[in-house]
C-alpha cells in the first residue's frame, strides 16, 4: 500500500500586510500598538545576537538615552577610582587624605579628570600600577568619548517623522451618508511634503470552519497631501463598496477590528523618506460622533493656528 503523507496547509492571505496566517488567527489579541510597535514576542535566540545595541541607543527616548549614558559615566568612573585606590596609599601625587574614604574620593575625582582628559594637575599618578592604569583609562575614555559622539550625531541626524495620531477613529456624517476619520497633526517644526495615508481594516471571519482575520485597504476620500502646516483628517467614504457598510460598534467588537493606518513623508530638512504608523482597536472607533474645530485665531502677523491639544476633541452625534 502506498503511503498517504498528512500535510497541513495554511494558506497565507495576500493582503496581510506580513503578519502571516498564525497571527492573523490569534483572537482577541492586539496586532500592531498605539506606538506603531508590533504585539509580537521574539523568542529562541540569545540577547547578543537579537539586540543590536547601535540601533537600540538611537531609537529609545532622549530621557533614557541620557540617563543610560550619565549612569555608565558614573559606573566607569568608580570602577577605575577601586583601581586607583588598591593601587596603594601612595598611588597619587597631591592626595592628601587622612581618612581611607577621602582617599577613595581623591581616586575618583581623579578618574574622573583622567577620562575626560582634564588633567587639572593637582593630582597625577605617581606609582608603576598608577600609571598603567592611568594609560588604560585615558585610551577608554577616548574611545567612549568618540563612541558617544557619533550616537548623539546618529540620533540628531536620524529622520523619523513625529506624528500625533487622533485618541480614536470616529465615524461623522461626510457628504449624503457617513465616513470613517482618523485626525493627525506634525509635532515638528520641520516640515513634511508629499504626505501619502493608507488605512487597512481588518476584522476576524468565519472561514472553512474556523475564525481568520481578513484585511481591506480602505480607498480614502483623498489619500496624498503636498504640504502638511496644519492638521489632516484622513477620510474613508462608508459607501456600498466598503467594508464597514452596514456595520455599528456592537459588530466591531464582534469582530475583533483593528484599523492600521500607516503615514508615509519626505522630511523637508533631510529629503529623506520618512514612515510613521499607528492602530485602532474596536474600543477606540467611536460611533457617531464628529471631531471639535482645533483652528483659532493666528498669531504674530501668522495667517491662522491650531490648537494641538485639541486634536483628540470629539463631541457625540446621531447619524442618520
Amino acid at each position: 500500500m502506498k503511503k498517504i503523507k498528512a500535510t497541513t496547509q495554511i494558506r497565507e492571505d495576500k493582503n496581510d500586510l506580513g503578519f502571516g496566517s498564525r497571527l492573523s488567527q490569534q483572537a482577541n489579541s492586539r496586532m500592531m500598538n498605539r506606538d506603531g510597535t508590533f504585539n509580537v514576542d521574539r523568542d529562541g535566540m540569545s540577547i547578543i545576537k537579537s539586540m543590536s545595541m547601535y540601533h537600540w541607543l538611537i531609537t529609545i527616548t532622549w530621557t533614557k538615552f541620557l540617563s543610560i549614558m550619565s549612569a555608565f559615566y558614573v559606573v566607569i568612573n568608580f570602577i577605575f577610582a577601586f583601581g586607583y585606590y588598591f593601587a596603594g596609599s601612595d598611588a597619587l601625587n597631591g592626595a592628601e587624605s587622612t581618612t581611607m574614604t577621602n582617599h577613595f574620593w581623591n581616586c575618583f575625582f581623579f578618574s574622573v579628570e583622567t577620562f575626560a582628559t582634564i588633567g587639572y594637575g593637582a593630582l597625577s599618578p605617581r606609582n608603576f600600577p598608577a600609571n598603567w592604569l592611568m594609560t588604560f583609562e585615558a585610551f577608554f575614555g577616548l574611545f567612549c568619548a568618540a563612541m558617544a559622539t557619533g550616537l548623539l550625531f546618529a540620533r540628531f541626524a536620524r529622520p523619523n517623522a513625529k506624528i500625533l495620531y487622533s485618541d480614536n477613529a470616529i465615524t461623522a456624517p461626510f457628504k449624503n451618508g457617513k465616513a470613517l476619520m482618523v485626525r493627525i497633526i506634525n509635532q515638528r517644526t520641520s516640515q513634511l511634503i508629499n504626505i501619502e495615508a493608507q488605512i487597512i481594516f481588518s476584522f476576524m471571519q468565519e472561514k472553512d470552519g474556523r475564525r481568520v482575520r481578513q484585511y481591506h485597504t480602505l480607498p480614502l476620500d483623498r489619500q496624498k497631501v503636498t504640504f502638511f502646516p496644519l492638521h489632516w483628517t484622513i477620510v474613508h467614504d462608508i459607501d456600498e463598496k466598503s467594508p464597514l457598510h452596514n456595520k455599528n460598534q456592537v459588530m466591531l467588537e464582534e469582530t475583533e477590528t483593528e484599523m492600521f493606518v500607516l503615514i508615509t513623508a519626505t522630511d523637508e530638512t533631510y529629503s529623506q523618506t520618512v514612515h510613521s504608523r499607528s492602530s485602532y482597536r474596536f474600543d477606540e472607533i467611536v460611533w457617531g460622533a464628529k471631531f471639535k474645530d482645533i483652528f483659532e485665531k493666528g498669531t504674530s502677523g501668522k495667517a491662522i493656528g491650531v490648537n494641538m491639544k485639541r486634536i483628540h476633541d470629539f463631541e457625540k452625534i446621531e447619524l442618520s
